[in-house]
């Protein structure tokens, strides 16, 4: 895909900020556009992975730091005694019917 033809939807700018390039040669490299800043994310941190390298975009920093502050959470949990079950609860039985609409009239 090339970045002049995405001009009419993206300007320079936003270009730049959703392009990477992948260098296989000295003086070769192959140039992407992500659509979003998501994909350019999802791609870097993809091709990082295969790489054996560090994912260090945005998107995994941002899930990172959720994932610590939930473990954070659930250890502060234990410290005021609060027990958490070591297996989870039983799965409900089905309902006898689908039909979860209400009549307002």
């Amino acid at each position: 895909m090339c970045v002049t033809a995405l001009r009419g939807c993206f300007g320079v700018q936003e270009v730049a900020e959703v392009s990477f390039s992948i260098l296989y040669d000295t003086d070769a490299a192959l140039n992407f556009v992500a659509r979003t800043k998501e994909d350019l994310c999802m791609w870097t941190d993809g091709l990082n992975a295969l790489m054996g390298k560090p994912m260090s975009s945005d998107m995994t920093n941002a899930d990172l730091e959720m994932l610590i502050g939930m473990e954070m959470k659930l250890r502060l949990l234990d410290l005021e005694n609060i027990t958490i079950p070591e297996t989870a609860p039983p799965v409900p039985n089905e309902p006898s019917n689908y039909n979860f609409t209400y009549n307002f009239s």
